[in-house]
């Protein structure tokens, strides 16, 4: 069976294969903001926050890779089965 059969099939079992499973907020980016700057980040433009997002988007893009973290939960998930 094809990978893409397989997951079908598996999504069969939920009632919502389209859960998002982790997400990051324009919320999250403005709470470590206004931890690292304080006050000073009161002075921000939204210029500014949406820069601060861009690059964001940039550094997850560049350093995410999602198959490791894939195998470090499936890992934890094989031995947690396994208990």
């Amino acid at each position: 069976m094809a990978p893409d059969e397989i997951v079908t099939t598996l999504s069969r079992k939920l009632l919502d294969p389209t859960e998002v499973v982790y997400a990051v907020t324009m919320r999250d980016l403005l709470a470590a903001i206004a931890r690292r700057l304080r006050e000073e980040s009161l002075q921000l433009t939204t210029d500014d926050l949406l820069l601060a997002r861009d690059e964001l988007r940039a550094t997850f893009g560049h350093y995410l890779d999602e198959r490791e973290l894939f195998d470090l939960a499936l890992d934890q998930w094989d031995l947690i089965r396994s208990l």
